[in-house]
């Protein structure tokens, strides 16, 4: 936790001192048209576009996760069927995003995100155990060993607004200001051969927040020659509580990145992503506390810190000249949640991406 503060608060004063710094004639606008932009492709924000000009993109992120984490101490299912009576085995997140950005002025962009998630999750209970337990006034026994819950549509739809502060062929700061609109469904029910039949499923299974968040950003980008890098603090600020009494947690990210330009069209980027979450506040009253771990509000939230590798490709002439395409791929360096939960093992980050 001290680790990712730390970076959040560097962020800010990198920013606040290189434009403290730069000359009066700095400060004039960059006309590049950011076709050679290095950005990785696990990034949404990190330049504005000139007045008129437009980017669409189709981003594709994957996150897979297996075992449970105490903390960051690793247990097994004997440990969780002490106080549960499902033990998640591993999850899968898919996300497929479409984004469009447009140029209102050389300095204001605005940009907006709509996603499709696919959830899935495994789930397993002690060999040769039965528990009977009551959701909502229905009686329920079962005794299957493995269980499987799926869900997917559309998540909380995304809008910002970008203003660059500085913008010349070196440097380059932005700030952002977003709100996440509660489209995605937050009252999903589980299927007849499931845990929660006719029931609602736990949090991380549903698709939205339910409420208005806010979604700062503060980005410092600077170019040279073949190098670019980059360092980005953002969060998720919740408005208020949700129509099930219930709000995620606040979140804190900051990223940093360096790209190197090997070719006139291919780079390759690391980046660091740390971000530090709340656990839910409230809860959503039908769901029983102690069927898995993910029914807990309290076993939400937490400080990690992610290592991503990455090529980009950019389409410099033909027909094709416009397009970019981005692949990454992350591993954690450290996991240290709130309560138990399942850790993360790997993440993918792809990207096609067009600007005119």
């Amino acid at each position: 936790m001290k680790a990712i503060l730390l970076s959040a608060i560097l962020n800010l004063l990198v920013c606040i001192n290189i434009y403290a710094n730069l000359e009066v004639d700095s400060l004039k606008i960059d006309k590049c048209s950011c076709k050679q932009d290095l950005t990785p492709s696990g990034i949404m924000i990190s330049h504005v576009h000139l007045k008129n000009q437009v980017m669409v993109s189709y981003r594709f992120m994957s996150m897979q996760m297996s075992g449970m984490l105490y903390g960051s101490t690793k247990v097994d299912n004997d440990l969780i069927f002490q106080k549960y009576l499902m033990s998640s085995n591993n999850m899968r997140m898919d996300m497929h995003m479409l984004m469009a950005m447009y140029g209102i002025s050389n300095r204001l962009t605005a940009m907006g995100m709509l996603n499709y998630n696919v959830l899935s999750m495994d789930m397993s209970m002690l060999e040769g155990t039965s528990h009977s337990h009551s959701m909502a006034g229905m009686d329920m026994q079962t005794n299957e060993m493995d269980m499987k819950l799926k869900t997917s549509g559309f998540s909380d739809i995304r809008l910002h607004l970008l203003y660059s502060i500085l913008n010349n062929i070196q440097h380059h700061i932005l700030v952002s200001g977003g709100i996440s609109i509660p489209a995605g469904n937050i009252y999903l029910k589980g299927n007849d051969k499931s845990m929660y039949p006719g029931q609602r499923i736990p949090y991380s299974m549903q698709l939205g927040s339910g409420t208005w968040d806010i979604l700062p950003c503060v980005n410092y980008l600077h170019r040279n020659n073949k190098i670019s890098w980059s360092t980005q603090l953002s969060a998720v600020l919740r408005t208020g509580y949700n129509s099930l009494g219930y709000k995620l947690g606040n979140e804190i990210a900051t990223n940093n990145w360096i790209s190197f330009l090997w070719l006139r069209s291919f780079s390759t980027s690391v980046r660091i992503e740390g971000t530090l979450a709340d656990h839910i506040d409230g809860r959503d009253k039908i769901l029983y506390l102690f069927n898995e771990p993910s029914c807990n509000p309290l076993n939400y939230g937490g400080r990690k810190l992610i290592g991503f590798a990455g090529a980009s490709y950019n389409f410099t002439k033909g027909i094709l000249f416009g397009n970019k395409l981005g692949i990454e791929y992350g591993i954690p360096i450290y996991q240290n949640f709130n309560g138990v939960q399942l850790a993360l093992n790997n993440t993918i980050n792809a990207s096609w991406s067009y600007m005119f």
